[in-house]
């Protein structure tokens, strides 16, 4: 049985690796257990360390609040979805390693949009997602 669960655990956390390699990803995210769910499109990142997040609106981001007030989000792509714990990160090095990876991702092709992202105001918005 330990196995099996294991397994799912590890298809979970492959998945959602894979996920991170899209442009964009749809986060449903709920204030509460028993609240309606809320989904919105952003940006996501895969690092060394792990799958990271960011609220392009700071900390006044719905999905940012929500995932705060109840850190158990969906990551959606398509029909493709990942159960995972949302947390923040505050190691400085791992945030600098987001900040890179955001630049690889889409600092090419949306160099406005990347740089806001950087804005050292959204940097304690950035949030590690673990698969559940």
């Amino acid at each position: 049985m330990k196995s099996m669960a294991k397994s799912a655990a590890k298809r979970a956390e492959d998945l959602l690796w894979k996920i991170a390699e899209s442009d964009e990803v749809e986060i449903e995210t709920r204030r509460g257990p028993k609240a309606p769910a809320h989904r919105v499109t952003i940006w996501i990142v895969p690092t060394e360390d792990g799958v990271y997040v960011r609220s392009y609106k700071g900390k006044r981001g719905r999905w940012y609040q929500e995932a705060m007030a109840n850190p158990l989000v969906t990551i959606r792509l398509g029909r493709r979805k990942v159960t995972a714990r949302a947390e923040p990160e505050k190691n400085p090095l791992v945030i600098r390693a987001v900040n890179a990876a955001y630049r690889k991702k889409y600092g090419e092709r949306w160099p406005d949009d990347t740089q806001a992202m950087l804005k050292r105001s959204l940097l304690p918005t950035t949030l590690r997602l673990t698969p559940i």
